[in-house]
């Protein structure tokens, strides 16, 4: 039974700015593989393989960011606004050091990426974007604290107007960049990386004074003083930020070992999975926004142990999810070589790129459903568990099923992505299982 047409509305109404502010960023992020591609499968490869390691580091910080959302969600249900600026300015104070440590760490793989068993080509160019990468993550991860904190308090908008703004002087930077156009170097796969680096430094800069400027928000900042800072805080972020960094961290994982296994196979294999991962890209991004926003309403709700309109933002999320990710398994079943066509005009590119296409498109379903139910699970600060069934699911079922379908049965490139797909499937149950299990102890307590 459909629930009242208010309910879809509070969910999209938060939803399409997180999601037009994703697709946006995923937007740059398929134009610079347009833009790569065009110079070429090794390049692609590079970018590929540089761009999945660090992502995978990347998204540590991403999750402890991401904590803020739905500690923020409670307090604001009761108009702790106190509570919700002292919230915020440790999470920026804890973000800043999450970021520096990461950098460290991919600083320090940098030396031993030969020995992924790439080509020496795709190391050679991919090294130096790997680098400018890496330093981009502190106003990246900064950025990412600002806008969950608007998230938090059931504000979206700003987010979506930063990033998009961001984005279009990206797309400028890569054409000047990277061909060497008006004058500018042609630095290629370098030059691609310099764009992202300098847009992401301006986001973080242009989130401050939108606060500071905005008479609605800029109380949050005049909270702020060092007696705020607190161990006991942060250590609060950090128990629910880092399962959920910990299950963000081992699906990447399971995709970046999907990535090499690729590059075992050939470059044209590599390069084809490039082109599939940033169209599906997008489209998760879409469940993702749906899943932000139920985390969002549902952690209203929670704050207030409300369980019953838990239950209704749930089931309105879970809908939308299936209606928009129906629409696009449907697309990329049907049109995925000509999507491909776009990305490169290697034959063995788009035709290693269609037979994924049609694997992705499959599990366009299964993907939405199981970043729902994790999002319902954050709103109700249930991070722990989701975590262990990640493990399980990414690593002890994905990765070993990709490889014995690859290379035991030698099925082809398309049964290592099938691999991946098989372990969302058992992800997106348990998700499911636990969210259902969740609710009913809340509600008997």
């Amino acid at each position: 039974m459909l629930l009242n047409k208010n309910y879809y509305k509070s969910n999209f109404n938060l939803a399409l700015p997180i999601i037009l502010s994703s697709i946006g960023q995923s937007f740059v992020q398929m134009v610079d593989t347009i833009m790569v591609g065009q110079l070429g499968a090794t390049e692609l490869a590079a970018v590929a393989f540089a761009g999945t390691i660090s992502m995978n580091a990347l998204v540590f910080g991403m999750g402890i960011a991401m904590a803020l959302t739905p500690l923020t969600g409670q307090c604001f249900s009761k108009g702790e606004h106190r509570k919700i600026s002292v919230l915020f300015q440790n999470s920026l104070v804890l973000n800043l050091i999450t970021s520096l440590i990461i950098i460290g760490v991919l600083l320090g793989i940098m030396p031993f990426l030969q020995y992924f068993g790439q080509p020496q080509e795709i190391i050679a160019i991919g090294k130096p974007y790997y680098l400018i990468i890496t330093l981009s993550f502190i106003p990246g991860i900064l950025f990412l604290t600002f806008k969950q904190f608007f998230e938090g308090i059931g504000t979206t908008k700003a987010a979506m107007v930063i990033t998009i703004s961001a984005n279009i002087l990206n797309i400028i930077l890569n054409y000047l960049l990277i061909y060497g156009k008006f004058g500018f170097p042609a630095m290629g796969v370098t030059g691609a990386a310099i764009a992202t680096f300098i847009s992401k430094f301006l986001m973080p800069i242009a989130f401050f004074f939108y606060i500071f400027f905005h008479k609605r928000y800029r109380r949050y900042l005049l909270f702020f003083k060092a007696s705020n800072l607190s161990k006991f805080i942060q250590v609060k972020i950090l128990r629910l930020g880092m399962p959920i960094s910990g299950q963000m961290v081992l699906e990447f994982a399971s995709l970046m070992f999907i990535t090499i296994m690729m590059g075992w196979v050939s470059k044209y294999a590599l390069a084809g999975y490039q082109i599939v991962i940033s169209v599906v890209g997008t489209t998760f991004l879409i469940a993702s926004g749906i899943s932000s926003a139920t985390t969002i309403l549902v952690s209203h709700e929670f704050g207030v142990k409300n369980y019953s309109e838990i239950k209704k933002h749930f089931k309105v999320g879970y809908v939308l999810t299936l209606i928009i990710m129906g629409f696009f398994s449907l697309m990329i079943i049907l049109f995925g070589k000509y999507i491909a066509q776009i990305f490169s005009s290697d034959i063995q590119v788009i035709s290693i790129a269609s037979e994924l296409f049609i694997v992705a498109g499959i599990f366009q379903l299964i993907d939405g459903s199981q970043v729902l139910f994790l999002g319902a699970l954050r709103g109700i600060n249930d991070v722990v568990k989701p975590m262990k069934y990640a493990f399980i699911s990414y690593i002890l079922i994905a990765v070993p099923f990709a490889y014995i379908c690859g290379f035991i049965l030698d099925l082809g490139s398309w049964s290592i992505f099938a691999g991946f797909s098989a372990g969302l499937f058992f992800a997106a149950i348990l998700y499911y299982r636990r969210f259902s299990l969740s609710i009913k102890k809340h509600i008997e307590n």
